[in-house]
């Protein structure tokens, strides 16, 4: 069985981050469900991709820094498609950071899908959110953040 947890906390092996891309991020780069995520042009993008416990990791970073909205989205590849497991997030219009995250074993979570009745948002909508600001100004602090939300550790700079 393997949690969210667990692959946070794993050692991470063959991490290689993708350039940064607009619009929508085809289906071979992070394999959900539809034929690509469908980002305006207004959004940049890039994938972080690495092994932890046997298995092939992406993060999904997501930054758009005039609408202050960000999104790292981690998920396992599985059958061409992904099991996303977390979500960290940040959108003005909301109280603060949080996630997004599923709870459980990893392989329970359906293939392809963001959202479901498997994901639990922390903290929760209406309670307080230790974090406020959106912090995250640039490229580097995009990855920066990804990198930290997940232990993905480097030797030299991957920014």
């Amino acid at each position: 069985m393997i949690r969210l947890q667990d692959v946070i906390r794993a050692p991470k092996t063959d991490i290689r981050v993708g350039e940064w891309r607009r619009g929508a991020v085809p289906k071979a780069e992070f394999p959900i469900a539809k034929a690509s995520y469908s980002l305006g042009s207004s959004f940049e993008w890039c994938v972080i991709r690495f092994d932890a416990l046997g298995q092939n990791c992406r993060v999904l970073v997501i930054f758009n820094p005039a609408k202050q909205i960000y999104e790292a989205i981690l998920g396992i590849c599985a059958d061409s498609r992904m099991r996303i497991l977390c979500s960290y997030e940040y959108h003005a219009g909301e109280p603060g950071w949080h996630v997004h995250a599923s709870c459980g074993d990893a392989s329970r979570v359906p293939l392809g899908f963001m959202r479901g009745p498997w994901v639990r948002r922390l903290p929760r909508a209406r309670r307080t959110h230790n974090r406020r600001d959106f912090e995250i100004l640039d490229r580097d602090a995009a990855k920066r953040a990804a990198f930290d939300r997940y232990k993905i550790e480097t030797k030299g700079s991957l920014l």
